[in-house]
């Protein structure tokens, strides 16, 4: 669903199923299939690509390497 601000009036709106296809990086050249419902299915079942990419390199790389660069600790009796 879709929140439209214009003029001082809100209202809301579905998305379209190609709209739902881009927010999930598919390109437009993808065949969704004719039924929207069926269409929206597939936008749901998949990952968002281009999301998964930055949260790797702007979260999940800076983590792991500054975890890289910490002492080692064993706790005591965990042998």
């Amino acid at each position: 669903m879709i929140a439209v601000v214009e003029g001082g009036q809100a209202r809301t709106r579905l998305l379209s199923p190609r709209e739902a296809a881009r927010l999930m990086g598919l390109p437009d050249s993808y065949r969704l299939p004719a039924a929207a419902t069926s269409a929206l299915h597939v936008a749901g079942d998949g990952v968002a690509v281009p999301v998964v990419r930055w949260l790797a390199q702007e979260l999940l790389a800076p983590l792991l390497d500054a975890s890289l660069s910490l002492p080692i600790r064993i706790a005591a009796g965990s042998r």
